[in-house]
């Protein structure tokens, strides 16, 4: 089944009778699936603004420490999927706020400030404002993932179960969230690859859509799901589709404590 694009009208209604929406509803959908950050504000942020929030939001849930270095632009830049001039502009408008410092000569490079600023940022206000969403698209990833998972279980090789433990050895050796991020959305699209489904890049966009939303995280605390993806490549090399399915369930669900809306939860 083709997926309509959002922006074109649904008159007839044939989508949301299908799937027992209302139009209002299916339109919800449709956004949370394709829109940028910022949506539920009914705003397009700009990719140097998404820069800015996703660094803020790290920074005032504690993910990046007073004091911390952040890693080089350009492995900041392939982090969050941006290009390496937006993550420029978005770090130097936090140089500018007092948010980052920058210090030269050896051991130099950009570091939070000892004392950040807590700035109302319109950037974090809109990220905020798609909590909603997120959870919708957390939702739909579980939902699709499990398929993915299922099926590829069922057809992988041995081969492509060791192409998938070498992308989870080299999240594990990564120095900071940004590298680990490179092999680790590797690793979730060449199982969507594996499974050989004609639904995959629609899981992909979901997927993609959520990634939007995620903050750099201490190295330390991605262990957990590197473990799930250890016990998901040990399904699939037997062949188990419900213990593929059982782990994924568990890690993708661990997103809802995992993300800046739910540490918002657990904030004083």
């Amino acid at each position: 089944m083709a997926v309509r694009n959002p922006s074109t009208p649904d008159p007839a209604g044939v989508d949301s009778e299908r799937s027992g929406l209302d139009s209002a509803q299916a339109h919800a959908v449709d956004r949370t699936l394709f829109a940028a950050p910022g949506a539920a504000e009914l705003t397009r942020l700009s990719a140097v603004d998404t820069v800015r929030a996703r660094v803020l939001l790290s920074i005032e849930h504690a993910l990046l420490a007073p004091g911390s270095r952040l890693p080089k632009t350009e492995l900041l830049a392939a982090g969050l999927e941006v290009s390496v001039i937006t993550a420029r502009r978005g770090l130097e408008s936090l140089v500018e706020d007092g948010v980052l410092v920058r210090r030269r000569g050896r051991g130099g490079g950009t570091f939070v400030a000892d004392d950040p600023p807590h700035l109302n940022d319109s950037a974090v206000t809109a990220y905020r404002a798609d909590a909603d969403a997120i959870h919708r698209l957390i939702d739909q990833r579980s939902l699709m993932e499990s398929a993915i998972v299922a099926e590829a279980a069922m057809r992988a090789t041995p081969e492509q179960c060791d192409e998938l433990d070498a992308l989870i050895q080299a999240s594990a050796d990564a120095e900071d969230w940004h590298e680990h991020h490179i092999p680790d959305t590797r690793f979730h699209r060449f199982i969507a690859e594996i499974s050989g489904l004609p639904e995959a890049q629609t899981y992909l966009s979901c997927y993609g859509g959520l990634t939007k939303y995620f903050v750099p995280y201490p190295q330390e605390q991605l262990e957990e799901g590197r473990d799930h993806h250890r016990r998901l490549v040990a399904a699939l090399r037997n062949r188990d589709p419900l213990a593929a399915v059982e782990v994924t369930r568990v890690h993708v669900d661990a997103l809802r404590r995992e993300m800046f809306v739910g540490l918002e939860e657990n904030d004083g």
